[in-house]
């Protein structure tokens, strides 16, 4: 067979397994391909962790700790057409419903690089996201997030990591009345969803800083339909104020599933 139609046959694999996962997920509440996934609410769990809830993740000491070079960018982009662009597109554009977008100012502002590779390593339980760690060495995920950070030259953003204070009460109003028309009602992304990414599972919660959810729910996810939502911003979906945002954010902590 020649590399190209490889190329092709294995991304088509990882599209029709990560779609078979879902649907078999929503229809029969079977746990999709990643082995830690973490049944949507109202779904028996089989073991531990069933309890809701999830902590803030601390906060990376340095936010940049891959270097760049022309080389490893060049390993790194054979390595994303080879195993990502089946989910997240030519050169991190999303496939929504899939992958969500990676080439967005403000997620790769807020995002480390050790997230990045935690992210890649370990997988993303409960979605399509499967963990690369044991078919690729560290030295081929950080060439992909090298080859990540070549899309655009983006500062590191300055993150705001103090406790979260915040009524989660209040937060869940605001929740449904807002955010779930795109990220579901419980949070579930695109298996509630057509066109909003999934920010209700422990195992998206507890890999996120305060800071970066402050932060991305402030300014948005540039090149998505997620807009920023700070008062003040002259293209803020809603403008929550301070508190509100902390509210919304404690309650996604506090129900986390």
């Amino acid at each position: 067979m020649e590399p190209q139609a490889k190329r092709l046959f294995a991304h088509l694999a990882v599209v029709a397994a990560g779609l078979a996962a879902m649907v078999l997920s929503i229809f029969y509440g079977l746990p999709m391909c990643n082995p830690d996934y973490q049944h949507r609410p109202g779904v028996a769990s089989s073991g531990a962790g069933g309890a809701r809830g999830a902590p803030a993740r601390a906060p990376d000491t340095v936010m940049r700790s891959v270097g760049v070079n022309s080389e490893r960018i060049a390993v790194g982009q054979a390595l994303f057409n080879e195993r990502c662009i089946a989910c997240h597109g030519k050169e991190g554009s999303g496939k929504i419903g899939i992958g969500p977008r990676l080439n967005s100012k403000t997620f790769l502002a807020a995002a480390s690089d050790a997230f990045l590779i935690r992210t890649i390593t370990k997988g993303r339980a409960g979605t399509t996201m499967v963990p690369w760690g044991a078919q690729l060495d560290a030295g081929k995920i950080k060439a992909i997030v090298g080859y990540i950070r070549s899309w655009q030259q983006v500062a590191p953003a300055k993150l705001d990591e103090r406790p979260v204070a915040g009524n989660a009460a209040a937060g869940r109003d605001t929740f449904r009345g807002i955010c779930a028309a795109c990220h579901g009602r419980t949070g579930a992304g695109y298996m509630e969803t057509a066109n909003g990414t999934g920010i209700g599972r422990k195992a998206f919660l507890s890999a996120v800083t305060n800071g970066y959810l402050r932060y991305l729910v402030n300014h948005g996810k540039s090149g998505t339909k997620m807009k920023p939502f700070a008062k003040g911003s002259k293209v803020a979906v809603a403008n929550l104020g301070k508190q509100e945002i902390e509210n919304v954010i404690a309650y996604l902590r506090q129900s986390a599933w």
